[in-house]
């Protein structure tokens, strides 16, 4: 899958050097460049210069982004920015001092059909829901108490190397369980698992 970088910041260029995903990155810093490398689709990492608007910035990419999943990268991210990129098709918002980590997980996210929001944007988005509804609470009463307890976890926006500090688990069984509730809600991603718990308590 093409992987495209479109930055100006030395910062960001450098964790991508350090991603793990570095052969597959190509780095581009004129607009234009992007259409050349992801004509056929893959991952667009987008970093906006602070003073400018998205729509402004890459209108046209919104547009003719068939096949192309863009995670946006912002110096001064907000949550209302955040939800309306995510409305209109963006699949990952992030700070643009994101470290390697961080981007080799939204890279992961994408090219696996998920979408990735920082924690912060995720409390927002959850605690926009509005809430009750009975299906899902049925589907919930089909859940081991284990796995209500890393729902619960998560729906708050923690890690999965929080969840298992809190609830003295292995990291891995932690993801067993997550891996379980994807199956079980029938949900692709963190932000969709949060936003079920938080419509049915």
């Amino acid at each position: 899958m093409n992987i495209v970088l479109f930055s100006k910041q030395d910062f960001l260029i450098k964790e991508i050097k350090k991603s793990s995903f570095i052969e597959d990155i190509n780095i581009v810093k004129e607009n234009l460049e992007i259409f050349d490398y992801l004509k056929s689709g893959g991952i667009l990492l987008y970093h906006l210069d602070s003073n400018k608007d998205f729509q402004e910035d890459i209108k046209e990419l919104l547009e003719d982004s068939q096949g192309i999943k863009i995670a946006v990268f912002r110096d001064n991210p907000n949550n209302i920015e955040g939800c309306s990129l995510l409305k209109k098709g963006i699949k990952a918002y992030a700070h643009s001092i994101s470290n390697s980590l961080i981007i080799s997980d939204i890279i992961k996210a994408l090219k696996n059909g998920k979408t990735w929001v920082y924690p912060e944007l995720m409390q927002f988005l959850i605690s926009s829901v509005p809430l009750e509804n009975k299906k899902e609470k049925e589907l919930l009463n089909k859940l081991s108490i284990k796995e209500l307890e890393v729902l619960e976890l998560l729906s708050q926006g923690l890690n999965n190397s929080k969840i298992a500090q809190t609830l003295d688990l292995a990291e891995v069984t932690v993801k067993k369980h997550i891996s379980s509730l994807f199956k079980k809600l029938d949900k692709k991603d963190r932000l969709s698992l949060a936003l079920f718990f938080k419509s049915t308590i």
